[in-house]
């Protein structure tokens, strides 16, 4: 009796195809929306089209009006501390996340979030498919 092998190799995404270093000073950041106070900092990938890792900064005391994405995404505070929470399930507000803090969020899901600390807030975004916010009416 004969068998066959059947190798399949599914394509998976491929973050570092080339060896990249960029110090923080040199993220380009630019306002994500007209007269709103927050900035993104691409580092790769552009996030309205597939997988990105976008930084956001927000100043003290910042809070995001009632808003989802289409995407899911993960997120980790980098600076600042950070409060994110889902209005629909309860919660009058999220718990305070310090640096290191880690969350996801579902697309589509209406959420709000806050930067709490004294001074501004730094995030890393990270999205695996085409990303944009929505806010909530």
């Amino acid at each position: 009796m004969k068998f066959a092998a059947l190798i399949v190799c599914l394509a998976q995404p491929s973050y570092a195809q080339d060896d990249v270093i960029v110090p923080f000073p040199a993220v380009r950041f630019v306002e994500e929306a007209p007269d709103q106070p927050q900035r993104l900092g691409p580092l790769w990938g552009v996030r309205s089209e597939g997988a990105a890792g976008t930084y956001l900064k927000v100043p003290a005391g910042f809070e995001a009006p009632l808003h989802s994405h289409t995407a899911d995404y993960r997120a980790i505070v980098v600076k600042g501390t950070w409060s994110h929470w889902v209005p629909g399930g309860g919660e009058a507000r999220g718990e305070p996340l310090p640096v290191g803090s880690y969350w996801t969020q579902t697309a589509d899901e209406p959420h709000k979030d806050a930067c709490i600390s004294a001074g501004e807030c730094i995030i890393l975004l990270i999205n695996d498919n085409p990303y944009l916010t929505v806010l909530e009416q």
